[in-house]
């Protein structure tokens, strides 16, 4: 019995140390967004700060989101600059390889150019693959439902651009995390 004890924790501590992160909040989003009522509440209330218009919402969106799991951000902030220049004061860590994603990890676009180093057009937060061991097709939640047939939990292609409904999905540039 001890050496099955042992083997589980050394498994676990195996599991754990090869993560690139791993944080209580990001859990905490992940399953939050699990729950259909807890991303129409997001959504509803984006579109509600954002005076009764789905389009342009993500950062509302996300900025609820984080509230609703304990960050403090205010209802004000409406774009992404605003947001990662939060983020960074509060210790956020920037991460380009989309290998590394984790549920509930929050994801930036490139810009409109498709350039890394312009200013995200969008924001959405990481579900999971919908194929293990392929990066393309990812299971995210953001406010874009208008354009995924009604829904907040959607797949969307990260690794490149695509037009969605007349609209231009720019590809994955970097996602942020919060520390051990």
């Amino acid at each position: 019995m001890l050496i099955l004890i042992a083997a589980v924790m050394i498994v676990h501590s195996f599991s754990e140390s090869n993560k690139i992160h791993s944080h209580d909040l990001q859990d905490k989003i992940y399953n939050s967004m699990l729950n259909k009522d807890n991303r129409l509440k997001a959504y509803n209330k984006a579109v509600s700060l954002n005076q009764g218009y789905s389009a342009n919402t993500c950062v509302y969106f996300l900025s609820e989101v984080l509230r609703m799991n304990g960050e403090k951000i205010d209802d004000n902030i409406c774009n992404t600059t605003e947001l990662l220049g939060i983020m960074k004061r509060e210790g956020w860590k920037k991460e380009m390889d989309y290998k590394k994603l984790q549920p509930g990890d929050i994801c930036f676009t490139t810009d409109e150019k498709l350039s890394s180093s312009g200013i995200p057009t969008h924001t959405y937060i990481f579900m999971a693959w919908k194929d293990t061991g392929k990066y393309d097709y990812a299971y995210v939640c953001d406010n874009q439902a208008k354009d995924y047939d009604g829904k907040i939990y959607h797949l969307r292609n990260i690794s490149k651009v695509e037009t969605i409904k007349g609209n231009i999905k720019e590809p994955f540039s970097f996602f942020i995390y919060k520390n051990k």
